[in-house]
């Protein structure tokens, strides 16, 4: 009877340390995969997110339709004590002179958004690069400062336009929360949806001009300030040169 005990005692051990090795395996497997993807992903894309410990998000806003809110946002941005980035299409900045120097006097950065919205990914190579000379051009003739980020129209890149982009000394900013405030799905819906997303790291993208944003703003400002989110420019957010992108396009620092 004895003898009995004993060999069920040792069977159930040696099962659990069988199970626990296998554990052991898959989270080795797995954390080898993981560093491998990140490693070996290919570059030719944007950066969509930042990996970080610290709760910093970017508010980003695409400006290539008119300047009606502006002063409505800025102002929404400033009680709350976010900054944040404006891609602005270089005709926008022929339109709209004084409200890219507003954006640049109330602490914000602007970067280009290209010249004429235009597909970078389906235009020429050079079209591409006038694109991008032109829309800096511009921009840093009204704000002072010439832009280091780009951010393709539409979120539509392939490798050449991303390797366009970093030939001519710019990172290329996608983003990995969309407010879809494009589509006007109402404040409610915006709110939900970005703070729902939101993580640390995260590049959210908004729209000036959209009907919907400036109710929806102070309500996700209010939500994730009182999680403890800060609200930085995306050149504070992201890193210098070397780094790394995974699948996702989130930005990792080198090893």
């Amino acid at each position: 009877m004895n003898f009995t005990v004993v060999t069920k005692k040792k069977m159930m051990l040696t099962g659990c340390v069988i199970l626990l090795g296998i554990a052991i395996a898959i989270c080795i497997a797995y954390g080898a995969s993981r560093v491998v993807g990140v490693a070996q992903t290919n570059k030719d894309i944007p950066i969509y997110s930042v990996d970080t410990l610290d709760k910093k998000v970017a508010l980003t806003f695409n400006c290539a339709w008119d300047d009606k809110d502006i002063d409505t946002l800025l102002g929404i941005l400033k009680k709350y004590n976010a900054q944040c980035t404006f891609f602005v299409v270089g005709q926008w900045c022929d339109a709209y002179p004084e409200s890219v120097k507003k954006l640049v006097q109330s602490g914000h950065e602007v970067m280009s958004h290209s010249d004429t919205h235009a597909d970078m990914a389906k235009i020429s190579e050079e079209k591409r690069s006038q694109e991008i000379d032109n829309s800096c051009s511009k921009i840093e003739r009204v704000a002072g400062v010439r832009p280091t980020l780009f951010r393709v129209p539409s979120g539509s890149y392939n490798s050449e336009a991303v390797r366009a982009v970093r030939n001519k000394g710019l990172e290329c900013i996608q983003w990995d929360v969309d407010s879809i405030d494009w589509k006007k799905p109402g404040a409610d819906k915006i709110v939900e949806r970005v703070t729902g997303k939101v993580r640390n790291g995260s590049i959210v993208l908004f729209h000036s001009g959209a009907p919907d944003t400036p109710t929806a703003l102070p309500q996700i400002l209010q939500k994730l300030s009182g999680e403890g989110y800060t609200f930085v420019k995306v050149s504070d957010l992201i890193y210098p040169q070397p780094y790394t992108l995974d699948h996702e396009g989130r930005q990792h620092k080198a090893a």
